[in-house]
């Protein structure tokens, strides 16, 4: 596991990830198996017939006056190369007038989050590389958002990099997932029943705060009976995950109150 995920706190005012279609649908199109492992006709086929005019203009009035950039996450995921993203990008950019960054930021680790729990998720967090354009903003482009995390990571690399990221679009989302902000209320909750304890585990394990975190992820902790008990889950995730071939260096230490001995 990094020790620094670059993410950045989240703007009171950060817009809804703006979302397309649903997932029935999705999975029953014909061209998605494909799309999802790298046949990029299949992608431009899926992507013309669920991408929503009226997302699309609501990301057009989202824009007041700005040019961004739309950039696509670009990864190598389990059934191959992922090409649905960099379709969006392209029919998005053409749609809204603006250009493609196509193949300036790469996701440079494989994580295997389609499908994944999400405890998996938290313990193999996207990273990525590449040139970010110092001042200009970027629209991130993904094929779906479940806990969020990869497009606040590549928000946060952006961002640390010089860049502003003033939205964010998917085809499709896990229930409640367009709310990637973590609402207002969430910190208070999450510190309410884990205390300081939490915070200071995640900044020295991935060198953001929890208020970095998406909405999603923080409720999923807000769930666990103790930072322990976190920590043991993540310990056991982390040793999954290596064991199938993803990076996850999350490790917890035998004689840790809650690690592997015993869980709180």
């Amino acid at each position: 596991m990094p020790g620094f995920i670059p993410r950045t706190p989240w703007p009171a005012d950060f817009p809804e990830v703006a979302i397309h279609s649903v997932q029935k649908i999705r999975d029953s199109h014909p061209f998605y198996a494909a799309a999802k492992s790298g046949d990029p006709v299949a992608a431009k086929a899926l992507v013309m017939d669920l991408l929503a005019m009226d997302a699309a203009d609501r990301l057009g009035r989202l824009l007041a006056g700005r040019r961004p950039l739309v950039l696509a996450v670009t990864a190598d995921e389990v059934t191959g190369f992922n090409v649905i993203p960099d379709a969006m990008a392209q029919a998005l950019a053409a749609e809204l007038g603006l250009a493609a960054a196509a193949g300036c930021v790469v996701q440079s680790t494989k994580v295997g989050h389609t499908k994944a729990s999400g405890w998996h998720r938290l313990v193999t967090p996207p990273l990525f590389t590449g040139d970010v354009v110092a001042g200009a903003d970027y629209r991130l482009v993904d094929d779906h958002v479940g806990f969020g995390g990869t497009l606040a990571n590549l928000r946060g690399f952006v961002e640390h990099h010089g860049g502003h990221v003033p939205g964010m679009t998917t085809l499709t989302e896990t229930r409640e997932a367009r709310h990637s902000a973590v609402r207002q209320d969430v910190p208070d909750v999450l510190s309410n029943k884990h205390g300081y304890e939490l915070e200071q585990f995640w900044r020295a394990e991935f060198g953001h705060g929890t208020e970095c975190l998406t909405n999603i992820e923080a409720g999923y902790l807000c769930r666990v009976e103790s930072v322990a008990a976190i920590k043991d889950r993540m310990a056991e995730a982390a040793e999954s995950a290596r064991r199938r071939g993803f990076s996850a260096g999350f490790e917890m230490p035998p004689d840790s109150p809650g690690g592997l001995t015993g869980r709180a």
